[in-house]
């Protein structure tokens, strides 16, 4: 049997631990740098100065030996399960396992994420996150076929959600209105208030480079529409379909047949507006942030998923149940 190791996320772990500590740093530099220059030309202030300068960059630091000591190298085979290959305990140590839920990730303070928890004899507790590797669906089904259900094989086959055309059936919408939610205000709010100060104000152009500035601009403008869009989904549900469709990333189109879904949750991930985390069977886990539903949608949504069989966890502290 061929052992199972997972992979950090190239996006949800490298990139965003390595763009915090560079943003981190960066401006610990920065700050670092006004402060020395100000205690040169002796000027108040410029300790207090350093001292925000090495608060930042020891932040940096601080995220990237926190994330990566957060999400260790896991491999497992049919005897045992190691962490960073200096941590091995053998499978019949293991005393129990959730593969789902949300479980405690420490950094500055303690948030939750969705992950699995493995417990040992030993009084040892593993957390793994679902959104920092990129394969926990195959690690979570191997350890519920050859351990938790003692199968002699594993086998695991990624069930993709349809990217097609609507099956012909019957849909019910749980879609809010973009232009009266947070986010949808936030992007085109921003657009109009770009464009009342270029009317208004002409000759701002005189002294710019007008290709260079359509490019920049342009540039910024598309990546603020694509970057909010991913928050304004929303959803549709049929007798066997549950469909996830964008405001206005009209191609993105994601279709679960109810039958493979494991289980569903409402959550809330920092700053970010409620969404709606899909579980299928074979423990693939997508989250899709909601930001135009309100909580009567939340509701509704949740009594229509569990009228047909669906576990429906509720996991934001801003939607009451």
């Amino acid at each position: 049997m061929n052992p199972v190791t997972l992979r950090r996320h190239p996006l949800k772990f490298y990139f965003v631990i390595f763009f915090m500590a560079i943003f981190c740093c960066s401006l610990g530099g920065l700050i670092l740098w006004v402060g020395v220059r100000s205690g040169e030309r002796g000027e108040s202030g410029y300790l207090t100065m350093v001292a925000f300068a090495l608060v930042f960059i020891l932040l940096g630091i601080f995220t990237v030996f926190k994330y990566f000591s957060n999400t260790p190298v896991v491999r497992a085979d049919q005897y045992q399960v190691t962490f960073n290959d200096t941590e091995a305990y053998q499978w019949q140590d293991l005393s129990s396992v959730e593969l789902s839920g949300k479980q405690p990730f420490k950094y500055l303070l303690t948030f939750q994420m969705e992950g699995m928890i493995l417990r040992f004899r030993s009084g040892n507790e593993k957390y793994l996150y679902d959104d920092l590797y990129a394969n926990t669906g195959e690690m979570k089904s191997f350890i519920q076929q050859v351990v938790v259900d003692k199968q002699a094989a594993f086998t695991y086959h990624k069930e993709n959600a349809n990217t097609g055309e609507l099956p012909a059936e019957t849909f019910v919408s749980f879609k809010g209105n973009q232009f009266t939610s947070l986010r949808g205000l936030t992007i085109w709010g921003m657009y109009a208030v770009i464009a009342i100060m270029l009317i208004s104000r002409p000759h701002y152009f005189d002294n710019i480079n007008i290709p260079k500035f359509v490019l920049v601009f342009g540039a910024f403008c598309v990546a603020w529409f694509f970057f909010l869009s991913l928050l304004l989904n929303y959803f549709l549900v049929s007798e066997h379909y549950l469909v996830v469709k964008n405001h206005n990333l009209f191609w993105k189109n994601r279709i679960y047949k109810l039958s493979d879904i494991r289980e569903v949750t409402i959550e809330t991930q920092g700053k970010m507006p409620n969404s709606f985390r899909i579980i299928t069977k074979d423990f693939d886990s997508k989250v899709f942030p909601a930001g135009t539903l309100r909580d009567k949608h939340w509701r509704i949504l949740k009594e229509k998923l569990e009228r047909k069989g669906i576990r429906v966890r509720n996991d934001s502290p801003f939607l009451n149940a």
